[in-house]
């Protein structure tokens, strides 16, 4: 290349950021150019590592706000989790409670009909041994 397409260069690196690796080897390119052309691609090569620290930076960041964010859902759901079970487990304790109670008032009942039927049984008994003794008075005899 010739000295003329080392001032071109040098040129379009005043505008280009993007540029950062250059082989001009074996050129008739002036030496301030050819420093001025390492200078800039040096200040592009920079700027690149600067973004893609940058970008690492940003990606660690995501990524540990994501562990964060999983770890507070394990957690939300472990916290579901529990309530639920102790839901479940509250409910069971009142089935539990309520088949008590279910069972209570049907021996209960069943003492009651049990009573109701002795004391009937009771009643007819007396209202039997009672038709034989009907002419018969009760208590002292009077004197005559």
């Amino acid at each position: 290349m010739e000295r003329g397409c080392g001032e071109i260069m040098n040129e379009v690196l005043d505008k280009n950021y993007t540029l950062i690796d250059f082989d001009y080897s074996l050129n008739e390119f002036s030496m301030e150019d050819s420093r001025d052309i390492q200078d800039k691609l040096r200040r592009n090569k920079r700027q690149y590592d600067e973004e893609r620290l940058q970008e690492w930076r940003e990606r660690k960041m995501m990524r540990e706000e994501d562990e964060q964010l999983k770890l507070l859902q394990l957690q939300m759901n472990s916290k579901k989790e529990q309530m639920r079970m102790e839901e479940e487990a509250r409910e069971i304790r009142e089935d539990e409670l309520n088949e008590k109670w279910k069972k209570f008032m049907y021996e209960t009942e069943i003492e009651k009909q049990q009573v109701i039927q002795q004391l009937m049984e009771a009643a007819i008994l007396r209202s039997t041994k009672g038709k034989g003794k009907k002419n018969k008075k009760g208590g002292k005899k009077k004197k005559k």
